[in-house]
């Protein structure tokens, strides 16, 4: 740990940041690492360990959706077309993750779908490599982990509609979409409701176990998002006789009609409210334009070596899901500085005390930054405008600690408010 800096202002905002870690029993067990660079000249500020190669959990999105939107552009939009060529219908994917079952029924709303024999879908954009190698597997029924692919549909997230019956002494659920559910709830005082994967059990089922009391929604991801797009195709088109294939759109084929998202919209969503299902996808899309073929996650990895120019790092994935990811508090205000007169990268930030991740956090700060949580990890960056004025830029990591992220939290805050009296 040391300090660059001049004066009575170094001393001062070293020895209050050192007593506020140094006093937190964080310090004692876990790894707290911090990096603080003044906005405009990039001088540091403050730092601590800040070199060290940490897990960046969703810190990770901040590097991610830098790389995205230099490669797309903040005016590009995600298209969801159809077209015709040689008397056949062609539907080209993007994965776009906003898609919905309605926007579906929509899209194919003008098309006089018992004209054609053959659809053809161009599932070419990006691989159908559902998760990462690297994600905890007990994680993968959650909804905030959800699988992706070109088939991205409802956020890849199914309704589970949960009723107790106090007659029978039985509880209910039921679904729209089939899946193979294993119903271990009973009644109970309180909605208490667990949710897992057994693959030593039954890998193809859902296990529900815990109490109901009273009628409730329990979200989970879908199992194969390829067949619960295909089923929802079929209930859009329910007048289609014909065969559909897999192909690539021909490139004299005719768009016929599209539905279409802005990118700005997507990163908005994926880093204000730290959404995994839009960080994965818009990476693997920006290696498909970036090298023009089939995204896939080792591409995309290239894209952000290339992007970065080096390789001092480990990434494993877009979102920070995984426990492999490596980075530094370092690399990370790099970043942020990088990037720090972009307005549409700016806007994409969740604003403390107004909405995302950080609407019930440091309301009385102007700061806008990324949070990021995963087992034993948490994490915050950012911008912020000290009330005397300065602006900085900051990364703060924690590592290895026992139990809930709340204590690690507000570690992060004393930090940021410390920091806001400079």
């Amino acid at each position: 740990m040391f300090f660059v800096g001049h004066g009575a202002f170094a001393q001062d905002l070293t020895a209050a940041l050192d007593n506020i870690i140094n006093s937190d029993s964080l310090s004692k067990t876990s790894v707290v690492a911090v990096k603080i660079i003044d906005k405009n000249t990039k001088n540091i500020v403050y730092q601590r360990d800040s070199a060290l190669l940490l897990k960046p959990a969703s810190t990770m999105k901040v590097a991610t959706s830098a790389v995205v939107l230099d490669t797309l552009g903040a005016d590009y939009m995600l298209k969801t077309a159809i077209y015709e060529s040689d008397g056949r219908l062609y539907l080209k994917l993007l994965g776009d993750p906003t898609f919905t079952s309605k926007d579906f029924k929509e899209l194919f709303k003008s098309i006089e779908i018992e004209k054609y024999d053959t659809l053809i879908i161009d599932n070419t954009a990006i691989d159908n490599r559902f998760y990462d190698n690297d994600w905890m597997w007990n994680n993968l029924i959650s909804d905030d982990n959800p699988p992706y692919s070109v088939f991205n549909l409802d956020k890849n997230t199914l309704h589970l509609k949960i009723t107790p019956y106090k007659k029978t002494k039985t509880v209910q659920v039921a679904c729209e979409y089939p899946v193979t559910i294993a119903n271990e709830l009973v009644l109970g005082k309180y909605n208490d409701i667990k949710v897992e994967h057994r693959p030593w059990q039954n890998s193809d089922a859902v296990y529900l176990s815990g109490t109901v009391m009273t009628p409730c929604v329990v979200d989970i991801s879908v199992p194969n998002p390829e067949k619960y797009f295909l089923h929802a195709l079929h209930q859009a088109i329910p007048n289609f006789d014909g065969k559909i294939y897999y192909g690539e759109v021909p490139c004299n084929a005719c768009l016929l009609t599209w539905f279409e998202t802005p990118l700005m919209e997507i990163l908005r969503e994926q880093n204000k409210k730290s959404n995994n299902l839009y960080a994965e996808t818009m990476f693997k899309l920006a290696a498909n334009r970036a090298f023009g073929k089939t995204g896939t996650i080792d591409d995309a990895r290239k894209l952000f070596e290339r992007f970065y120019g080096t390789n001092e790092f480990v990434v494993a994935d877009a979102s920070g899901l995984s426990h492999k990811n490596l980075l530094s508090c370092d690399f990370l205000c790099d970043v942020l500085y990088r990037v720090r007169n972009n307005q549409d990268f700016v806007s994409t930030l969740s604003v403390a005390g107004c909405d995302g991740t950080l609407k019930n956090r440091l309301k009385e700060v102007s700061l806008q930054g990324k949070t990021g949580t995963i087992t034993g990890v948490s994490g915050l960056c950012g911008y912020i405008k000290a009330s005397s004025g300065h602006e900085y830029i900051f990364t703060i990591l924690t590592q290895n600690y026992k139990g809930i992220a709340k204590p690690a939290k507000h570690l992060e805050d004393s930090i940021v408010r410390e920091l806001n009296k400079f």
